[in-house]
């Protein structure tokens, strides 16, 4: 079997990429207008997480070998191969969904921010065999659930603070 990668979905990627841009471009406009270092503590709260997430969001994969499943994260990789996976269960929770593969010792939790969704859940059901996929697994496979309340959310923020430079650069402006 050729390896599979599979990433979180671009959609996802790109607002916490402006986000993170907006943050750091806040912090510079407020240290460049001079506020004192009380009121520099939230933009550069919002510029550090902003950076961790967004990092963190692009080293996140899912790689799919022969061996097994690998997830690799910002703070390391953990591999359950297909022989050692007991179940594969999903939980929704509305158009979120996280999936779980486990074993005796060990488990593997993703959501459905990976791109692809549709050839990833295939693919582990090809490899696993039918007594450890769950029963909800097969109708999420034909038609898995997309949530957008993040991504809405992550362009509401870029939004706020865009209005945030704004109000900082505006006095420069007039």
């Amino acid at each position: 079997m050729k390896p599979k990668e599979y990433r979180i979905r671009t959609a996802l990627i790109v607002p916490h990429l402006v986000c993170t841009l907006m943050a750091l471009g806040l912090l510079g406009t407020s240290w460049h207008q001079g506020e004192p270092p009380g009121r520099l503590f939230i933009p550069a709260l919002l510029a550090l997480l902003f950076t961790f997430l967004t990092i963190n969001i692009l080293s996140r994969r899912l790689r799919i070998d022969d061996r097994g499943i690998t997830q690799r994260r910002l703070y390391g990789a953990k591999t359950l191969s297909f022989e050692e996976i007991l179940r594969f269960d999903a939980t929704r929770m509305r158009k979120r969904v996280f999936f779980a593969l486990s074993s005796a010792e060990n488990y593997l939790l993703f959501s459905n921010a990976y791109g692809d969704l549709k050839d990833l859940i295939h693919t582990l059901i090809q490899r696993l065999p039918a007594a450890a996929i769950g029963e909800d697994i097969p109708p999420l496979a034909e038609n898995p659930p997309l949530h957008h309340g993040s991504i809405f959310t992550l362009w509401l923020m870029a939004g706020i603070l865009g209005v945030g430079i704004f109000l900082q650069i505006q006095p420069l402006l007039s």
